[in-house]
């Protein structure tokens, strides 16, 4: 059994998305989309830190104020179109050792894209990679029905409202 584990959580929520401007504080079912990922970590019963990586002010704000910890703006050059997941992690995770003056054991990544994980999810999914010597790192997946499946979707080109009420 894993106890004291001392996880830092990352929430990647970067402003410049040209898909949909402002989506990680566009509203889903009245809440800002990141909130949804600052929640479960909080109630992660080992993720023992949880910061938001970000380069926006307005997601930041938001952050704080549905209190996360927001220990810097992430650098322009982290925060392009084709920047890298993992640079991003880097910078975020040896700014935290800095400042907490301590070295993580585990590093968890959650996309506000994906707001619906859980907190059982999460963490088993740390236990069973804390508890798994060999295993690096651990990446969480969900099995969609093949008539659902967002390639299909796009093939079809068109999305019906029922294929996303289900």
């Amino acid at each position: 059994m894993v106890k004291n584990s001392n996880i830092l959580c990352v929430i990647t929520a970067r402003g410049g998305s040209k898909g949909l401007p402002g989506k990680n504080i566009k509203l889903l079912g009245g809440k800002p989309l990141v909130v949804y990922s600052i929640e479960q970590a909080k109630k992660s019963k080992l993720i023992s830190h949880t910061i938001v990586s970000t380069d926006d002010e307005g997601i930041a704000e938001v952050a704080k104020k549905n209190g996360a910890d927001v220990p810097f703006i992430r650098p322009k050059e982290l925060a392009e179109d084709d920047t890298p997941h993992v640079p991003v992690l880097q910078h975020a995770v040896e700014f935290m050792e800095k400042r907490l003056n301590t070295r993580f054991e585990g590093v968890v990544t959650f996309q506000p894209t994906s707001p619906f994980r859980t907190q059982d999810d999460i963490d088993a999914t740390i236990r069973k990679l804390l508890e798994t010597p060999e295993a690096t790192s651990a990446v969480s997946v969900y099995e969609v029905e093949s008539a659902h499946h967002p390639m299909k979707i796009k093939k079809n080109r068109r999305i019906k409202s029922s294929t996303l009420l289900h």
